[in-house]
């Protein structure tokens, strides 16, 4: 079967800067499935809707699978009927967290045939062979999609993979990787809030890679149940496998773990080290932590091998506020990460969420005061904002905040710079004022994206 992977376009106010590992994976394990794969990558062309058209009146394909993170809804939309429109008898595939957070909501809502649930790499090539034979999808777990009579199937959840190194590489081949290895982000172009262009002369090329999948913990406003709550990560010499990989095929030697979580396990983290020690290939790397798992041996023995930074998802300078977030950690362990991170790195980068349910003038005001005593700069300070599958979604729709889901979905955005739904008492204008208070006050990171935000609106 000619199976076509589209991926779409996201954070269009910066240069494509992220593989899309998902896809590229599905691609991996389609071919060495025997199946043709090829790949419409929007995102690192910022093709136009009528180019899109173009290609997919051109391309020849039985199959087209896409998808991605949820704020992509309403491009998908779009995209999906652009399909059907000229090739009727194409089936379509969702995937990503746009599929597995709101399935019968993405299928009810287009002309989508199926949605993939959580991990694909053994759904997708399930599916494929089904349809290449005709077979019944009712056989294929781990998915939703509609009968004969239009409406929506419900198939059991499948199991995360247990073993990660199963999973061949991703086919990085089918990807323009010269363009997102030349547009890093991360620690080496400390001004990623101006566009995502490598801005600065000398800066290596670096891209994104999965260590790691799954979260235990459960923050209320994120979306965890994607990769599922079981941490698992690859082995060490996976990970070097991928990066000597990335280094010989693409000249990258900055690496960006884009995972939930790298360091839940210390076993692994350690062996890692030992690898790197010991094969010294020269690679340098970072990744967000968590700031109850460090310790100063741990942050010492990572920067020995290669990485050069540790950020942390902070949220807020507020007990009150991270324990309403369920973030589990306490404040004292935030200033105690951060300074121990200094201690090793010389810097630190951190998030925070403005206008969670609870937030009060006074937790405010504890979040700037423990920003100022620490002498903390914010990367950026992002609104709270309900995402589908999250318990702060579930809040909102409880509350009657959300009145139609998928209009709501569809003009999500995943930067967290808009309020879409305001769970303080206070108006969205004096919430964007509270935050820019707290901007300028702190001199937070996300100062040049506000301009370049403005401009573009």
């Amino acid at each position: 079967m000619k199976v076509l992977l589209i991926n779409p376009p996201i954070r269009e106010w910066a240069a494509p800067n992220c593989v899309p590992l998902g896809l590229a994976y599905l691609a991996s394990v389609l071919r060495e499935a025997g199946h043709e794969v090829g790949v419409l990558d929007i995102n690192a062309f910022r093709y136009t809707k009528e180019q899109v058209e173009d290609k997919l009146q051109s391309l020849q394909y039985d199959i087209v699978g896409t998808g991605g993170i949820v704020t992509t809804a309403k491009y998908i939309t779009w995209l999906v009927a652009a399909i059907k429109k000229y090739r009727p008898a194409a089936k379509i595939i969702l995937g990503g967290g746009v599929s597995t957070s709101i399935p019968e909501l993405i299928l009810a809502n287009t002309q989508a045939d199926i949605a993939c649930i959580g991990e694909g790499e053994i759904t997708i090539v399930e599916i494929v062979n089904a349809i290449s034979k005709n077979d019944n999808l009712g056989n294929v777990a781990g998915i939703y999609y509609k009968g004969e009579d239009g409406k929506i199937i419900k198939k059991p959840a499948r199991k995360p993979i247990a073993d990660l190194d199963a999973i061949p590489l991703p086919a990085y081949d089918l990807f323009p990787m010269d363009i997102y290895v030349n547009n890093p982000v991360g620690h080496i172009n400390k001004n990623k809030w101006a566009d995502g262009k490598q801005v600065e002369s000398g800066v290596p090329k670096s891209t994104n890679i999965n260590v790691t999948r799954g979260c235990p913990y459960k923050c209320i406003f994120c979306y965890h149940d994607f990769m599922g709550a079981g941490y698992r990560h690859h082995s060490p010499e996976y990970v070097l496998k991928e990066m000597r990989f990335l280094n010989e095929h693409y000249g990258v030697t900055y690496f960006i773990w884009a995972d939930d979580e790298s360091m839940i396990n210390r076993r692994f983290i350690d062996d890692f080290c030992g690898l790197m020690r010991k094969e010294k290939p020269g690679f340098q790397f970072c990744f967000a932590g968590r700031v109850n798992l460090v310790d100063k041996e741990v942050l010492q023995n990572l920067k020995e091998v290669g990485c050069n930074m540790v950020g942390y998802g902070i949220e807020s300078g507020s007990q009150k506020m991270l324990d309403l977030m369920k973030k589990n950690v306490t404040v004292e362990q935030t200033k105690n990460a951060i300074k121990l991170t200094r201690e090793v790195f010389g810097e630190v980068g951190g998030t925070f969420v403005l206008g969670l349910p609870g937030e009060t003038k006074e937790t405010i005001r504890e979040t700037v005061g423990f920003c100022k005593d620490i002498d903390f700069i914010p990367e950026a300070i992002f609104f709270a904002t309900a995402y589908p599958g999250t318990e702060l979604y579930d809040y909102a729709l409880k509350k009657g905040l959300i009145q139609n889901e998928f209009e709501y979905i569809c003009k999500l955005w995943e930067q967290g710079e808009q309020i879409l739904v305001n769970f303080t008492h206070w108006s969205n204008e004096e919430l964007f004022e509270i935050r820019e208070d707290m901007i300028k006050e702190l001199k937070a990171w996300n100062t040049k994206r506000h301009t370049k935000m403005e401009k573009i609106a």
